[in-house]
């Protein structure tokens, strides 16, 4: 499995891990509406153009794993396919989604300058079982770093969002059916949580 930070360019069709964190490890969230902000500009910004499977927001840095969709639906009847014009989209979607935030926080923090490390982190997932490994250490993040002693419970990631049945825009059903079922996705977060088996990507 990866351990290494990379800047690998971001094409159509392939899967993501994205991670970044406040410029010197400083704080990106400071009350729950910032939390919830940053999630609704997911939506607005990423939604069209990736599919999501898995996120969580800590104090200092965020967690996504998403897929790039391979094609992109630019008006009726029209669509664009090339890899690398959709990454250069779903690149620069991720930078506005980054300076919208980063505004919206500097005015409610009175603060200015740079608020995230320059470039955002992105690393390749290239099979199944790191997808699925991937997916678990991000779920796994908050007790990894001692916010919380049940990773389960917490609140800003997507593990309870999988399992449950309310509407999400984490694409929930090919998490499940990636695990094969729900009782699998349970195990496996169960297994690799007891083995502790980490590899430090953040």
């Amino acid at each position: 499995m990866p351990s290494v930070k990379t800047l690998t360019p971001i094409l159509g069709g392939r899967y993501f891990h994205i991670f970044n964190r406040g410029i010197n490890k400083q704080s990106i969230f400071f009350e729950s509406k910032n939390y919830d902000y940053f999630l609704k500009l997911i939506e607005e910004f990423l939604i069209e153009y990736t599919d999501v499977f898995a996120y969580c927001l800590m104090s200092n840095h965020f967690h996504l794993v998403l897929k790039v969709k391979d094609v992109i639906f630019k008006e009726k009847d029209d669509i664009l396919a090339d890899e690398e014009q959709i990454g250069k989209i779903v690149t620069n979607q991720l930078r506005r989604l980054f300076i919208t935030y980063s505004m919206a926080i500097n005015k409610q923090e009175k603060r200015t300058g740079n608020f995230f490390d320059r470039s955002f982190k992105r690393l390749e997932i290239t099979s199944q079982e790191y997808l699925e490994y991937v997916i678990f250490y991000t779920h796994f993040n908050p007790e990894k770093h001692g916010v919380i002693t049940n990773f389960r419970k917490y609140k800003y990631s997507s593990y309870k969002a999988i399992l449950a049945s309310a509407k999400t825009n984490i694409d929930r059903e090919f998490v499940i059916d990636l695990f094969g079922g729900k009782d699998e996705f349970l195990n496996y977060h169960n297994v690799m949580h007891e083995e502790k088996e980490n590899v430090v990507l953040e």
